[in-house]
């Protein structure tokens, strides 16, 4: 079966279409127009076709149709769904175009995840980090991996930052969000609260300073410490890499860190291809590994 999964970024969309064990097409877009042209001419030729939606700082597993005007608001810092051509605008249009397509949580709305981890944490990795995280796990699987056997660190390198998550066993327990500023300085806990007290500029000025805004020098020691940092608590010793900045992940980590640049069909397409796979999971596919890694 087909199942489309599409990441937001930097004013860029990706999706990829998949085919049960294979990227079919991946395309990149840089208006949410160009994406609508892409999503009705593809679902006329595959009217039931799956897909799971961008979804920001996250909600939990929602059908588009069901999202109201709060969850847009809290999963893309947005006061108001019209206020530009972005995330926010597209999930507003998703509501009433698209009836087969799911919004999926980010990282600190998982259960797998301590409560005490995510006390004044605004993002402890993005709903598009968790997805590139499901493409690491499809990936790990194919490769004949047991879930039980997938404890690991995954560093996911972007334009936009940088986000590492850890699984233990095959599910996620721990994260930074790519909107962490520096280790030990979280942002503020509440999304709503902070909408309601200071307004979407402060929040985002708050959570939108990505540590590869520093001095490059700044950010890579600030990598390595958030990097040795997670392995040491956690006890792991694998690091498993992906995104469109993998390549600089030897400059990025050093050479004290022994890890594994998982590979992707396209540069970057990682979380879309894991919303792909998390779409075909959802309607009857094979999901990327236990369902209570994304519960």
């Amino acid at each position: 079966m087909l199942s489309l999964g599409i990441d937001y970024g930097a004013a860029t969309w990706n999706a990829a279409l998949w085919d049960e064990a294979r990227a079919a097409d991946l395309r990149t877009f840089s208006r949410a127009a160009e994406v609508w042209e892409f999503l009705e001419e593809t679902r006329r030729n595959y009217p039931g076709l799956p897909v799971v939606l961008p979804s920001g700082f996250g909600v939990p597993l929602t059908r588009a149709g069901d999202l109201l005007d709060r969850d847009i608001a809290e999963m893309t810092l947005a006061v108001d769904t019209r206020e530009r051509d972005g995330l926010a605008a597209f999930l507003a249009e998703a509501r009433r175009r698209l009836p087969r397509a799911f919004c999926v949580p980010a990282v600190k709305l998982l259960s797998s995840v301590p409560p005490h981890r995510k006390i004044r944490r605004l993002d402890l990795g993005s709903a598009g980090a968790l997805c590139a995280t499901a493409w690491v796990l499809h990936c790990l699987r194919e490769a004949g991996r047991p879930l039980a056997d997938c404890s690991l660190l995954h560093l996911h390198l972007d334009p936009r930052g940088r986000a590492l998550l850890a699984l233990a066993r095959g599910r996620i327990t721990d994260g930074i969000g790519a909107t962490t500023i520096g280790l030990g300085i979280p942002p503020a806990d509440f999304r709503r609260d902070l909408l309601t007290r200071f307004g979407t500029s402060h929040v985002r000025t708050l959570a939108g300073s990505a540590p590869t805004a520093a001095h490059p020098s700044a950010a890579r020691e600030a990598l390595q410490k958030e990097t040795h940092a997670l392995l040491a608590f956690h006890g792991f010793t694998e690091i498993v890499v992906t995104g469109a900045a993998r390549q600089d992940v030897s400059q990025a980590l050093g050479d004290g860190l022994h890890y594994t640049v998982l590979p992707a069909p396209g540069a970057g397409y990682e979380p879309a291809l894991g919303a792909a796979v998390i779409a075909a999971g959802l309607t009857g596919g094979r999901p990327p590994g236990s369902w209570s890694t994304w519960d």
